[in-house]
């Protein structure tokens, strides 16, 4: 490389910042500030960068240095590459104006771009899913399987990757390979498996005791009936269905030795799937339509960006890339950039990676900070073993330098970092010389308690949330004896924020949080999934029941949702019936949401999700749960995310449906609203807290156990690992797991862990969650709480100790206060914490939700459209005026034109102005809509005689053409355009064109079709302007006829009463 490369490697609270800071401001000493270009991966970071080194500046009395910083390239990766591209945007063939798609509606503009490539695939795909168990019910809280979210890994695993179309396809048959691999031979005969499986169940249920044990019923009898079921249909059973066969037991004692022996041949039978050629085929065939579905995806997403000159932020980085690697565009970039810094750099991507790479060989001189001990974004696409390859491929090749005081935590918590990490961290490649602490830079001075906690849970998962709940509030009621050191070595009493709970899981997160919610402790939640909230579930299973009435699974959520007995398996049992019947006996809103279903035309897809929320049924089943606002405020954020759907599709000229917003909302896995007040007890993920820090940190989760991502997307490399060439090589492994939420333990599972995927996707798995471990314990500055499960093994441990030796980190046994991590010894509070009985509940605080008291089933919709409105008053025509003969229209086959056209004569033409100006204007509308059969001469004469009879009736009267109106009548929204409004000494009149030709025993009950319309809008004018509105008449030019309109009775129209109007 032409440029020299600096490596910073910064341990966890080394002050890595601070050390950037001073890199820069001592920088701009020797070059233009403008020729420097400084990187990190979020908006925040960058802004705290720019601002931190302009202070410097201003500290050190370089005013005029800091100002031109402002020139400098600082932001996040796709910024600085966004700046590349719009500089050179001309030379890349595009626009200099584009519009950058945010973070947040990127998953949104792919849904519309992709849906009917997506589409195309959805059934194929949706038939081999069923089969692979993805419609099987599933937990709360536990995400079932979507094959579109695969579609939406592989393809960001491309773009992330640099893998083209081509490679695409490679991958799909590399994949299919290694997959097939992973089967024992397949029989000769599918059919002779089925039918030898349709045999052993019909016999073990007929062998069925009549007092099944407790191990039979939740040893697979449901599973075992449900398959009977199936096989009397004569339908295939789906393969976690076999999976689940394998694994039926009972109690021989209690249930019979024919029953037992029934369900071992049913065992055995189930045991043999591995062998059925259809699994092997459907395994084939949804690995290839994944990927060919995920290129056609990717195709059109990129089309449909192109054609509205959008781009997002893997675009930026890729088209970066592209100049980067133009020797003449990258030629040109050198005399504008000339030092390069990139923060958290473990965190990159491949294309990241190449993106810098090129950037090293253009400037004089980079610099790499990161850590690769916090490397635990793979998830997200980052490839850890490159960018660990890179540091270490630098560091050898050029100057390196190391952080390694930690100026965030206590001695004791950076000795047991120190101890605990050292060893594996050298097995990981990074050894200690470069990676281990050095020292602690803080004191104990000043407080009363050990750094290091030891507070082992006791009882089942929801006892254990509940034990460290009544710890927490002990502590804090404890006192000044929790100190916590401020700036300047100040100390003050532990406060509740001051606290930080970390979680492995989304389910634990919520577990905690609703633990210390009771304890009356206030929590701020680290807040993910928000279609995955109950209360949300709840919603959007009534939408998309009401969008399609064939959707069951829709209906048998409704009906668990609103099951009265929350352990009873009713709706479960209703489910299993051929006919809905049963399923909406026991939904309460059935009828309601069917009677939405017949508006469903009459609705936009956000106003349809406000009617299905203001639903009393739905708003007091929701109630009951608890936590009212923050349930509010997770529905309102679904409100203005189908908002946001809506406005996104005006903008791309896409339609908005019901089914789209389910599709959109699928895609995007919108998140909820932050709640991270600083007065409250944080609660979140491991991977949410990395870059934070608090006095106190409680890790939980320690049973977790680490797992390998075999079945899922994965980015592979063929040979070794070249971090100069980040690109080369790589290709996408995706094995299918067949078998839904089941399936452990099987043979596919055993294969493709003892495989050499398998081997690798385990190494990463564990070096991963070693990593994430260690994210956790640098957290703490004053107390780091250690809080497992008190009994059961420490899975999550494990990834520490040495391979065969005996475990690496060992808590205090009963009576001693010391942990013991390989050979050094920490003395920690202990705290054995058990759940008390006594529960300190917190005060329910109640939410009050108004709703009208009748049965509001159908709600009317928010915009009340004239054109469509109907009425149950009757109407007649009072009065019917010649305005003279009719027009000659010969040879006119588009009425809708005609009208168009005689329409916008009549609203531009000024009867005032020369007859030749008004024919020649007339002349040219009628050619614009393509009229030949009008003349333009009779076009203004249809004009004039009705100015002349407008103005023998009401002489002087003041005449408005073309009035927009926009009114609010009671609880609805009215929009329109008045054709001719007159303003006469007795009030308003109301005229409408309608270039209506029939013949004359027909005018009268076309022009009644108007009279809702137009008596809506003399309610409009009337709220607007306080005066009355009595006189409607249709004007019909074509036959040259003016209707007057009156009703026989009352209309029904919403009361004016209180509303607002503007015409």
């Amino acid at each position: 490389m032409s440029g020299t490369i600096q490596v910073v490697t910064a341990a966890a609270g080394a002050g890595k910042t601070t050390r950037i800071v001073d890199d820069i401001a001592a920088d701009v000493g020797v070059r233009p500030p403008e020729e420097i270009l400084a990187t990190t991966f979020t908006i925040r970071a960058a802004d705290e960068l720019v601002q931190r080194t302009r202070s410097e500046l201003f500290r050190q009395g370089r005013v005029d240095l800091a100002g031109r910083l402002l020139g400098a390239r600082f932001g996040t990766v796709n910024a600085v590459c966004g700046q590349i591209v719009a500089e050179y945007a001309l030379e890349l063939g595009r626009s200099t104006s584009t519009n950058v798609i945010a973070d947040t509606n990127e998953s949104l503009v792919f849904a519309i771009a992709a849906d009917a490539a997506i589409g195309a695939h959805a059934p194929l795909l949706n038939d081999l899913a069923e089969s692979f168990g993805h419609d099987d019910p599933h937990p709360p809280g536990k995400e079932p399987p979507d094959w579109r979210r695969t579609v939406r890994s592989v393809l960001s695993l491309a773009r992330a990757n640099g893998i083209n179309a081509e490679a695409l396809a490679r991958s799909a048959q590399r994949s299919e390979q290694s997959f097939l691999a992973l089967f024992p031979p397949a029989a000769a005969s599918g059919e002779t498996l089925d039918a030898a499986l349709a045999d052993a169940v019909a016999a073990a249920v007929a062998a069925v005791p009549t007092t099944p044990s407790a191990t039979a019923n939740s040893g697979g009898l449901p599973a075992l009936r449900a398959a009977h079921a199936r096989l009397s249909r004569d339908e295939r059973l789906t393969w976690s269905a076999w999976a689940a066969l394998t694994k039926v037991k009972c109690a021989p004692t209690k249930d019979g030795r024919s029953y037992a022996e029934a369900l071992a041949q049913v065992a055995a039978a189930a045991g043999r799937h591995g062998e059925h050629p259809r699994l092997c085929t459907d395994g084939a065939r949804f690995i290839r339509e994944i990927f060919l579905c995920a290129a056609e995806a990717l195709q059109a997403y990129q089309t449909h960006k192109a054609e509205r000159g959008l781009v997002d932020f893997t675009d930026q980085e890729a088209l970066a890339l592209q100049v980067l690697q133009d020797p003449a565009l990258s030629a040109r970039l050198r005399e504008r950039i000339s030092r390069v810094f990139v923060d958290e750099f473990q965190d990159s991507s491949p294309l990241q990676l190449a993106v810098f790479t090129a950037l090293a060989e253009i400037v004089e001189a980079s610099t790499w900070v990161g850590d690769p001990k916090q490397a635990i974004y793979a998830f997200r696409g980052a490839d850890t073993d490159l960018t660990q390859s890179a540091f270490a491929g630098a560091a050898d090749s050029a100057t390196s330098d190391v952080l390694s005081v930690s100026w965030r935590s206590r001695p004791d918590i950076v000795r047991l970092a120190n101890a605990a990490f050292g060893p594996a961290f050298e097995r990981m490649g990074l050894p200690v010389t470069r990676h281990a602490f050095s020292r602690a830079a803080r004191s104990d001075n000043g407080f009363d308690r050990h750094a290091l906690g030891y507070w082992p849970l006791i009882g089942k998962v929801d006892e254990q949330a509940a034990a460290l709940a009544q710890g927490l509030r002990g502590v804090l009621a404890e006192g000044a004896s929790w100190s916590v050191e401020q700036p300047r070595e100040v100390h003050r009493p532990l406060r509740v924020g001051d606290i930080a709970v970390l979680c492995r899981t989304n389910t634990d997160v919520a577990r905690y949080a609703a633990a210390l919610s009771r304890e009356g402790l206030p929590v701020a939640v680290e807040r993910t999934g928000l279609a995955r909230t109950p209360h949300v579930e709840l919603s959007l299973a009534a939408y998309r029941w009401i969008a399609d009435r064939t959707d069951r699974l829709a209906l048998a959520e409704l009906a668990r949702f609103f099951a009265v007995d929350p352990e009873s398996d009713a709706w479960l049992q209703a489910a299993a019936q051929e006919s809905d019947d049963a399923l909406q006996a026991v939904v309460p809103i059935a009828s309601a949401l069917s009677a939405l279903r017949d508006q469903i035309l009459n609705l936009t897809p956000a106003e349809l999700l406000d009617a299905v929320l203001v639903l009393p049924e739905v708003v007091g089943r929701i109630e009951r749960w608890g936590d009212h606002a923050i349930r509010l405020d997770d529905l309102e954020a679904l409100r203005g995310y189908a908002h946001a759907y809506e406005a996104e599709c005006m903008a791309s000229g896409a339609p908005a449906t019901p089914s789209g917003l389910l599709l959109a909302l699928k895609g995007a896995d919108p998140q909820r609203p932050p709640s991270l007040a600083a007065d409250a007890i944080q609660i979140m993920t491991y991977h949410g807290a990395k870059g934070l820090e608090w006095p106190m940190v409680v890790l939980t989760g320690l049973a977790w156990e680490p797992r390998a991502r075999l079945f899922e997307p994965t980015a592979e490399v063929d040979g070794e690992l070249d971090w100069r060439c980040p690109l080369a090589n790589r290709w996408i492994r995706y094995w299918p797991w067949p078998y839904g939420l089941s399936g452990s333990g099987c043979d596919l599972d055993v294969n493709a862990a003892a495989s050499q995927p398998g081997q690798e996707a385990w190494r990463r798995a564990a070096q991963e969650d070693t990593r994430l471990l260690y994210v956790g314990v640098t957290r703490a500055r004053d107390y780091l709480v250690l809080a497992p499960p008190a009994k059961g093994a420490l899975n999550w441990l494990k990834v520490l100790d040495d391979p065969g030796g005996s475990p690496h980190v060992n808590f205090p046994a009963e009576g001693d206060n010391l942990i013991r991590v390989g050979a050094e010894t920490f003395v920690a509070d202990v705290r054995r914490l058990a759940a008390s009985e006594e529960e300190t509940l917190r005060a329910i605080q109640l939410t009050h939700v108004r709703w009208p008291a009748a049965d509001v089933s159908v709600p009317r919709p928010l915009h009340l459209r004239p054109s469509e409105t109907q009425s149950e008053a009757e109407w007649t025509i009072v009065e019917s005026m010649s305005l003279g003969g009719r027009l000659r229209i010969d040879g006119v086959t588009d009425m809708a034109s005609l009208g168009e056209a005689v329409h916008a004569i009549l609203a531009y033409d000024d009867p005032a102005r020369s007859v030749e100006i008004r024919w020649a204007d007339a002349q040219a509308t009628l050619e614009r809509w393509g009229i030949l059969g009008l003349s333009a001469v009779d076009a203004i004469a249809a004009s004039d005689r009705l100015h002349a009879a407008l103005a023998g009736r009401w002489p002087g009267a003041k005449l408005t053409r073309e009035v927009p109106v926009v009114a609010t009548l009671g609880d609805q929204l009215v929009r329109g355009r008045i054709d001719l409004l007159a303003e006469t000494s007795s009030g308003f009149a109301i005229i409408d064109h309608k270039s209506f030709p029939g013949a004359p025993d027909l005018w009268t009950e076309r022009a009644l079709r108007y009279a809702p319309q137009l008596a809506l809008y003399a309610e409009a004018v009337q709220a607007a302007t306080g005066q009355r509105c009595a006189d409607l008449f249709v004007h019909m030019p074509i036959v040259g006829a003016l209707l007057r309109l009156a009703p026989a009775r009352p209309p029904t129209f919403p009361s004016s009463a209180g509303g607002h109007a503007v015409t």
